[in-house]
């Protein structure tokens, strides 16, 4: 009997102390820093190809996620534009810059509505739309990140895999950009196996200011597909191939001409 009574007490105890930690007083609403890697498919042709070895392989950037149990606000947090400086024929250099685009999520939690500000080639694009449901499967495992219990879950977007890891403990079904509409925040994701990751470094429960979550503004108002369109026309006046949805594939193509 006294064994019982202490295993009880030890999980009632247990229990309070993870609603304490999950919602800091059922406080459902703070921010998440993620870190973002990409990795960079650099494509060179020509006598440029002699080079592909000086190039990055991959770009690191920071986001945040803003979020209450109506609505979530996904941006840039710190962003570093990459730079490299190669050497070239003749002495010369050659200067490889790649800015991060001010891209921005708000998104309504309770109408399911989402307004996606876009950057593309120095314009600026606003996209609303119903938010996915992202036809989620649960594998049934689990792993801890930050010291919370996470789920995996999996789905499919434009024919890449994407694996998603959740937090019950802090349910709201937020999360970086469209990955989210789980039963907790999602707290890592992993896209078309490494080719893009998303992993949450801090998360702070806490108050947010008043007026913070604000809907994007900036840009033309378009649809989906008329974004997509506009991609398409201009990767192609390009020469470049479009492999997935814009702004997520990373691929530069170098050409230089002999004189």
């Amino acid at each position: 009997m006294k064994q019982s009574i202490l295993l009880s007490i030890s999980v009632m105890f247990s229990a309070l102390l993870m609603g304490q930690h999950s919602s800091q007083g059922f406080l459902l609403s703070g921010s998440v820093i993620y870190e973002q890697i990409d990795q960079l498919n650099i494509q060179l042709e020509g006598d440029a190809a002699q080079m592909a070895d000086l190039l990055p392989r991959e770009r690191k950037s920071e986001k945040i996620l803003h979020f209450t149990e109506e609505s979530s606000l996904y941006e840039n947090h710190q962003t570093e534009d990459l730079e490299k400086t190669m050497d070239v024929h003749g002495g010369g250099e050659m200067m490889i810059k790649m800015a991060e685009p001010d891209n921005k999520m708000y998104i309504d939690l309770k109408a399911g509505l989402q307004i996606e500000q876009k950057e593309f080639m120095s314009r600026m694009f606003l996209i609303q739309s119903e938010r996915a449901t992202g036809n989620w499967k649960l594998t049934g495992k689990q792993k801890v990140i930050l010291d919370y219990p996470c789920q995996e879950a999996i789905t499919r977007d434009e024919e890449r895999e994407v694996v998603a890891w959740f937090t019950p403990s802090i349910a709201v079904p937020a999360g970086p950009g469209r990955y989210g509409n789980l039963p907790g925040l999602v707290l890592e994701v992993d896209i078309d196996e490494g080719a893009h990751i998303l992993v949450a470094k801090s998360i702070e429960l806490k108050e947010l200011e008043k007026g913070l979550l604000k809907k994007p503004t900036k840009g033309k108002e378009v649809t989906e597909e008329e974004y997509q369109a506009i991609v398409e026309e201009k990767l192609k006046e390009m020469g470049v191939e479009h492999g997935g949805s814009a702004g997520g594939d990373h691929t530069v193509v170098v050409r230089i001409r002999a004189n």
